[in-house]
């Protein structure tokens, strides 16, 4: 028969007083009287502990309680030692101006230990009332020594803190309390100054009146090592001595001289002017980045000073206003300089407005000025867009800003190029424009009045005026040309080649919203392409390898049709696959497979095709291994979520097309061995890889090779491109997706944004 708690307690307590009243108890010794008064109080906490479920325990050890020092002496006994519990510190690490906030580190669960705790030390129990009535003698405590460097000035032990105000070291801690943080002794922040209720980058210290600081939460250093405050150890139950409480070390003094203090109108005005971020045109993310930052650094401004713009805004000013050198428009980072003799007020506002248009130019410069994705579903590259914090820690640190700032644009030889010819295209009519006449048709090794205009159109130089033969340079000029322009090319100068070249020449604004448009695009990439990687200009049906960023392998691709685009991704090759069977998808089954299905019932098996019925009653189409498969005998895969790879062809003579797009969106390379031999010397540990070695594993199975080392594969959408020389070609905008662009930055005159709003917001 289970007996109820309470009955037990009882009992327990009731032997306890009956153990001590006893006949012959009041003739024993007195110490034996002692040693029966601290038994009566260790039986009155058992009774005390049975009495309350575990859950009201949990709750009375998180609350400061007054208890009594017997009380308090028999919980030491049952509980054993403690685990010593880090205490927080908001002044660590202020004053820098190097180190970003952080949160406050997790407490470790009773019965855990960290990895930064110190010996445990012993902290006494708070006192009752009745005891803190006493005098300072009954409250003594035993002080740990702290390390300088997260030592805080500590309160006189005989001064009791406000009931609002942060734990003192110097106050007792309940030993089975969840130990509060410590407030740093850090200058008070103006009530006017308290940071908004929105945003809350960081949580930390908090002020006298509870609320948290922005000062003590922003300065959080996570390079100082927290001092742990260590929890009772089993002693004797006997009056405590007093131990005096250290004082602050000058290491800890300095630490404390550390913390941000608002010593000037002008931080105090920008400590102001964060309490509104909602006023700031920028993203949330950017808004919690200057509150965090400028907290940090004591509201101390970085661009701006007394008299108005520093050295460090004016150049970051240069660099805004400079901004259409990189395609940008300047009217999106509108920042202006103070009027001169403006208030406090007015240069904190400045000080805003100059920094959230710096966050924006660097968003733009690395990233773009909208989210791809809103062209097409397919166009999925990887975006890497800047973290504010390290953009403002760049700017503030660097030191030339100007170059810091235009350093976000991207670094790539290909976006260089067209950032020259950018520059170039805003030169002059008379400087840039070259027109070829028409004539007869100029073939190759003939000599015409118009070779020397031909040259300097296509960026070849010539020696003299009177050289008029069309040499196998010039051909070869005019070949590419016409191949870039999907004209045949015969090298022979028509009527055709004539209107091209002219057009190119004299297409002026359309020449130049094409190539900020491309340069656009360029930042939809990764900064940091591979060192080995390979590009697919999906306009250009071209496939290189570069290796350091020099081509040392292309070939000619089949690229989707306008119904069945290529995907714009970023992903790296993984694995190839040798004699790859073709899962053919339910798209072409019902769109290709059917109708041949129906016109000729053996057509599908003259092609190696199975159709087997499924678990749920339909049928799947699948092409065995072999030379009349559609993915030829080698695929190349770069996982991803629009099923896109590279892969070889039976349909070898497309390739001799000028316009190539003709797949369901996978890419067909011409040449699959070759650049699988490439592709393999850079990724595996042997340099054996020939098309020799691919044909011998040829066969009606497949076959999976794992590439040691996975090789990035961009494929990209360019319809402009400039050579070393600054020469540009132009592609078909076979998907519209250059068109598209052009309408998102208001780039084309016969359309306009839908939402009407600036780049600066997209």
């Amino acid at each position: 028969m289970r007996r109820d708690k309470t009955t037990l307690s009882g009992m327990r307590f009731d032997a306890c007083v009956s153990s001590l009243t006893a006949p012959g108890s009041r003739a024993r010794s007195r110490t034996r009287l002692m040693m029966g008064t601290a038994l009566f109080s260790l039986c009155i906490a058992v009774s005390g502990l049975t009495l309350l479920p575990s859950s009201t325990l949990a709750q009375q050890a998180g609350a400061a309680v007054p208890a009594s020092s017997a009380a308090v002496s028999a919980r030491q006994v049952l509980d054993g030692p403690r685990i010593a519990q880090p205490v927080v510190t908001d002044s660590a690490g202020i004053g820098t101006g190097t180190a970003l906030p952080s949160t406050r580190a997790a407490l470790p669960q009773r019965g855990q230990q960290s990895e930064t705790e110190a010996p445990a030390q012993t902290v006494a129990a708070p006192a009752s009332e009745a005891e803190q009535a006493a005098g300072p003698a009954a409250t003594a405590q035993t002080q740990p020594a702290q390390n300088p460097a997260q030592q805080v000035n500590p309160a006189p032990a005989q001064q009791a803190a406000p009931a609002s105000a942060a734990i003192s070291p110097a106050k007792a801690v309940d030993a089975t309390a969840q130990p509060a943080p410590v407030q740093a002794s850090t200058p008070a922040i103006p009530a006017a100054v308290q940071p908004p209720a929105t945003p809350k980058p960081v949580r930390g210290g908090t002020d006298s009146a509870g609320n948290a600081s922005p000062v003590a939460a922003a300065t959080a250093s996570t390079s100082a090592t927290p001092a742990p405050v260590a929890t009772n150890t089993p002693q004797a139950p006997v009056a405590p001595t007093t131990v005096a409480v250290p004082q602050p070390t000058p290491a800890a003094q300095t630490v404390e001289a550390q913390s941000p203090t608002l010593q000037s109108p002008l931080a105090d005005a920008l400590a102001k002017a964060l309490l509104t971020p909602e006023t700031l045109s920028a993203t949330s993310a950017e808004r919690d980045a200057l509150f965090v930052f400028y907290a940090a650094h004591g509201y101390q401004p970085v661009f701006m000073d007394e008299k108005g713009v520093n050295s460090r805004g004016t150049a970051i000013l240069s660099r805004l206003q400079a901004a259409e050198e990189d395609g940008l428009n300047p009217s999106d980072y509108s920042a202006s300089k103070p009027e001169a003799g403006a208030d406090a007020t007015a240069l904190a506002r400045a000080e805003l407005d100059l920094a959230v248009s710096a966050l924006t130019y660097a968003r733009h410069a690395q990233s773009g000025r909208f989210n791809p994705t809103r062209i097409s579903a397919l166009v999925t590259p990887t975006r890497e867009t800047p973290q504010p914090e390290g953009v403002l820690a760049t700017l503030a640190g660097a030191t030339d800003a100007n170059a810091a700032l235009a350093a976000y644009n991207p670094p790539h030889p290909g976006y260089v190029r067209l950032k020259a010819a950018l520059a170039a295209s805003a030169a002059p009519a008379s400087e840039r424009q070259v027109t070829i006449p028409a004539g007869p048709l100029l073939k190759p090794g003939s000599e015409d009045p118009r070779v020397p205009a031909l040259r300097a159109r296509l960026g070849l130089s010539t020696s003299t005026q009177d050289d008029l033969a069309y040499d196998p340079d010039l051909t070869d000029a005019v070949k590419t040309f016409q191949d870039s322009m999907q004209i045949k090319p015969t090298g022979m100068v028509g009527d055709a080649t004539v209107r091209a070249l002219n057009r190119r020449t004299t297409a002026g604004a359309a020449a130049r919203a094409d190539i900020i448009a491309n340069m656009e695009r360029w930042r939809w990439l990764p900064r940091d392409l591979g060192q080995n990687h390979v590009i697919v200009n999906i306009p250009e049906y071209m496939l290189r390898i570069y290796s350091d960023e020099k081509p040392i392998h292309s070939t000619r691709v089949v690229v989707g049709k306008a119904s069945s685009p290529t995907a714009v991704i970023s992903k790296p090759i993984t694995y190839v696959v040798i004699n790859p069977a073709w899962n053919i998808p339910p798209s072409i089954v019902r769109n290709e497979m059917m109708p041949m299905l129906q016109n000729n019932p053996g057509a599908l098996a003259k092609r190696g095709i199975e159709v087997t019925r499924t678990r749920s009653g339909g049928y799947s189409f699948r092409q065995m291994p072999g030379p009349k498969n559609a993915l030829g005998r080698v695929k190349f895969m770069f996982p991803n979520d629009h099923a896109i790879y590279l892969h070889d062809t039976p349909s070898k003579s497309l390739f001799a097309n000028s316009s190539r797009a003709y797949s369901h969106g996978c890419v067909r390379v011409q040449q699959p061995f070759d650049f699988g031999s490439v592709l393999f010397n850079l990724a595996m540990n042997d340099q054996n890889w020939t098309e020799e070695r691919f044909t011998k594993m040829f066969g009606n199975k497949e076959r999976y090779i794992n590439l040691k080392r996975p090789v990035p594969v961009h494929l990209v959408y360019f319809t402009t491109a400039a050579d070393e020389r600054g020469r540009i070609t132009a592609f078909e905008d076979i998907y519209g997706f250059n068109a598209a662009v052009k309408t998102r930055l208001g780039l084309d005159s016969r359309h306009h944004m839908a939402d009407g709003a600036s780049t600066r917001q997209r």
